[in-house]
């Protein structure tokens, strides 16, 4: 070995390296000017060394890419000997290849092995069928129509750098938050406008990555919140925990720009889409406030939260007077209308964020009111009873009166009888059918009738 350093100069050793059949293979100083490339690139690609010698690297890649791997020459490879990143490089044809790219620098240039992995991307049909499509017609991003409003993204990193260099690459597509410690970013998705996705370091002072992503899955409030390990541990057994607390993927330094927003757009569109089916079961189609479902989800949450704390908590059971009679005179499309704006006035009068209006079924309707006595809330159901009543709907075949109103049943739970949280319902419902009986267009609390029944 050391007879041939002897007889063969530094770059006549690298001549023959690069005159070898290998992969692509170059030379690049710090902002991607090319030195030397193989006979590889030509084969690739179809340009020849003296070609590229006067070019940028980042001249090459596709519109989409461009800033990405511009980023890794401006930002990145400043601050790592070692990245990988992947992105579309254009032939001299026009046509486009992925390639897979290892940097690794010493001092002012860049070593760099590219892989052309195109085969795997997409099959020669597949290839033409694209490119057809993209001379016929302008390609909308199905993503970014699945997501018309601009997501949020948390990057938790302790290093001002790292955070840096997220927030730079992802600014331009994404609202972005930045937290360098544990207990900030557990704040942050427990405020009431949490992330739709984290991009979270394991590694962290006081409270790890591991740490957080537990307490986030544990609790109904952020449990449903991505969450995307980016750390330097890649060892299988990390990576497999990670998982396991809850993450939806770990990627490993050193990442790929490229990769990372293609991972979050996807994540994100699934996000986006999870939430608006979440949406659409949650809520009645017709009058858009919560549906019984909801209803039923979160008096199970507020029970226990009740048992828990020893609050009250009260229940009002609304129906609307006659509503039969309404729709016999003025038609069903009159009688959706009718539940759409008295729906629309519980949900307006009703000031807290815990309290919850929702539409039980046909006419009737329901409030939870949480921490909640009985007589905040037969003040509550007064003032629904007089709005509704004052949107002045006419109800002409009413025996009650010739607008719309409505008949209230209230109750409150006993902190001193634990069942009466699990009654409120019974109980509800029997106060509504007594407010009926006593003539309709009125409230009626449980506990002033309970001792008769």
């Amino acid at each position: 070995m050391e007879d041939f350093f002897a007889t063969n100069n530094q770059q006549q050793v690298l001549n023959r390296i690069f005159s070898l059949n290998l992969g692509l293979l170059c030379i690049l100083d710090i902002d991607g000017w090319f030195k030397m490339v193989n006979i590889s690139w030509e084969k690739t690609f179809g340009y020849t060394a003296e070609e590229l010698s006067h070019s940028n690297i980042i001249d090459y890649a596709h519109p989409d890419d461009h800033d990405a791997t511009a980023f890794v020459f401006s930002e990145l490879l400043q601050t790592s000997h070692r990245l990988t990143f992947s992105n579309r490089f254009r032939s001299k044809d026009g046509s486009y290849r992925y390639i897979d790219w290892e940097f690794n620098r010493h001092d002012s240039y860049a070593y760099v092995a590219g892989t052309d992995i195109t085969h795997t991307k997409l099959s020669a049909a597949g290839l033409k069928a694209v490119r057809n499509q993209l001379e016929t017609s302008n390609i909308q991003n199905e993503l970014e129509d699945l997501c018309p409003i601009r997501q949020k993204i948390l990057v938790v990193d302790d290093s001002p750098l790292n955070t840096k260099i997220m927030e730079t690459a992802l600014i331009d597509d994404y609202e972005v938050l930045i937290s360098h410690t544990g207990k900030e970013a557990l704040n942050i998705c427990n405020s009431s406008d949490p992330p739709d996705l984290i991009l979270l370091d394991v590694i962290m002072p006081e409270i790890d990555g591991y740490e957080i992503c537990r307490r986030l899955n544990h609790s109904p409030k952020t449990k449903d919140i991505p969450v995307i390990f980016l750390t330097s541990l890649t060892a299988s057994k990390d990576i497999e925990f990670g998982l396991t607390l809850g993450a939806i993927d770990y990627i490993t330094k050193p990442f790929s720009i490229p990769i990372i927003k293609a991972k979050i757009k996807n994540h994100l569109a699934l996000k986006y889409y999870q939430d608006t089916l979440k949406i659409n079961t949650d809520v009645d189609s017709l009058t858009q406030i919560a549906n019984r479902r909801r209803f039923d989800e979160i008096m199970t949450l507020e029970i226990k939260k009740a048992k828990r704390t020893g609050t009250i908590l009260s229940l009002l059971l609304l129906d609307i007077d006659h509503f039969k009679f309404y729709n016999d005179t003025y038609g069903h499309l009159e009688g959706d209308s009718c539940l759409k704006k008295v729906a629309a006035t519980l949900a307006a009068t009703l000031k807290r964020p815990k309290d919850l209006a929702a539409r039980w079924g046909g006419e009737e309707f329901t409030c939870l009111l949480p921490n909640t006595n009985t007589k905040g809330a037969q003040n509550v159901a007064e003032t629904l009873r007089a709005a509704i009543q004052n949107l002045s709907i006419p109800h002409l075949s009413s025996p009650v009166n010739d607008v719309v109103t409505v008949s209230i049943g209230v109750v409150s739970s006993d902190p001193l009888d634990e069942n009466s949280l699990d009654n409120l319902l019974k109980h509800a419902d029997a106060s509504l059918y007594h407010a009926k009986e006593a003539g309709r267009n009125q409230i009626a609390i449980w506990r002033d009738f309970a001792s008769t029944i």
